[in-house]
């Protein structure tokens, strides 16, 4: 079964853990406990606010990375084959479907976004390169993954 992995390396999640924990390995439970509640409040309170100060449609990163393929389109050339496959063309040629979302190099499914020879079609069919984003790259989606709030946790002894 394929999933997808929306542009992101993903690592095994204990090891992310035990790096976070490492300090707090040694303290007894209701501490390591504390840490993590910490870290995972901070991270909530850090994104959430990256996530309010975005003033893109999708998340600076992935902002940074259609501006970076957008730059390398000069070289490309686009031969239409019918209204939704074209041919896109620099030293190699690949096969754009662009209702389909899909592309010879993989990149389209793989990463559900756009890949420079999609942003060339999209660019020269005056499309929106925004609307063949997947809406996990969007600021809705970094706001909603982030409105959830960790509370801080009184007194253990009680």
């Amino acid at each position: 079964m394929s999933a997808n992995r929306y542009f992101t390396m993903t690592s095994n999640t204990v090891e992310s853990v035990n790096t976070v924990t490492k300090a707090a390995k040694n303290y007894p439970i209701v501490f390591l406990l504390e840490s993590l509640r910490q870290t995972v409040q901070n991270w909530f309170c850090k994104h959430r606010d990256e996530a309010h100060g975005t003033f893109t449609m999708l998340t600076s990163k992935f902002e940074n990375v259609m501006r970076r393929m957008s730059s390398e389109l000069r070289n490309l050339r686009v031969s239409p084959s019918n209204q939704t496959v074209f041919s896109v063309s620099d030293e190699r040629t690949f096969v754009v479907d662009i209702e389909q979302r899909t592309c010879t190099c993989r990149m389209m499914q793989v990463d559900l976004m756009p890949c420079p020879h999609a942003l060339a079609i999209i660019a020269h069919t005056k499309k929106d390169a925004y609307s063949y984003c997947s809406y996990y790259y969007t600021k809705d989606a970094y706001v909603n993954a982030n409105e959830s709030s960790v509370y801080p946790v009184g007194n253990p002894d009680e």
